[in-house]
């Protein structure tokens, strides 16, 4: 079984480099972000050729729930842009990342590329709003394929990568005002994803904490000062 360990600016611009040096396509390979990159640091992914297995997955109808879940998200997300009649299309990239908990947890995303610059910008939406709403379709048609809710993450042109590296320096200064004023600080209301990668982004500092308040879409990160002993 063929693999190769392959780093690039971003996790897209890896599996694209590694699919060309293998020779194959994103149907007949396996992909694992070892490193997600970001602020400054490259990506890194493993791709493995298993040609046997993906060749079951691509006989396999389009109705049916067989296959791996990455692969059965992947094709409803192309259906979806299929049918939005854009031309474009997706990998499915599976990573294991801690939760807010420090819980190992595996998420799924799916990068929309080859897309042309209207069409990004019609599925990001403003705000990012229209990508939310096509990942929340994504993680619902799965859910009831697997009978089980993912954690899938739909990105195009690295709108995530970026919104996720804005966020986390967007959390570090609130969270230094926070330290500053002793005073808690709310932040904008966020969708779940989001508000994740606040927790994350300042879960390992000692001086604040952060909680989620609200409901539905109003559902905002606080942040607080340390609890003094």
């Amino acid at each position: 079984m063929k693999r190769i360990e392959i780093s690039a600016r971003t996790v897209a611009e890896a599996i694209r480099l590694a699919l060309a040096q293998l020779g194959k396509d994103r149907d007949e390979v396996a992909i694992e972000v070892l490193e997600p990159g970001g602020n400054g640091d490259e990506a890194l992914v493993r791709v493995t050729v298993v040609e046997d297995e993906t060749d079951e997955v691509s006989a396999a109808p389009r109705g049916a729930s067989t296959g791996p879940v990455d692969q059965i998200a992947r094709q409803i997300l192309e259906d979806i842009l299929e049918r939005m009649d854009i031309h474009a299309y997706v990998t499915a990239v599976v990573s294991t990342v801690p939760d807010q908990h420090g819980e190992p947890e595996e998420t799924i995303t799916l990068h929309i590329e080859g897309a042309d610059e209207e069409a990004m910008s019609l599925l990001i939406g403003r705000r990012g709003e229209t990508l939310r709403s096509l990942q929340f379709m994504v993680n619902l048609l799965v859910s009831r394929r697997v009978q089980k809710w993912p954690q899938i993450v739909v990105d195009v042109g690295n709108y995530r990568q970026r919104r996720q590296e804005s966020l986390e320096g967007l959390a570090r200064r609130m969270a230094e005002r926070v330290r500053q004023s002793g005073r808690p600080l709310m932040l904008e209301p966020m969708g779940a994803y989001e508000r994740r990668i606040v927790h994350l982004a300042l879960r390992s500092d000692p001086t604040v904490y952060t909680e989620s308040s609200g409901e539905g879409e109003n559902r905002k990160v606080v942040i607080y000062p340390a609890k003094r002993s």
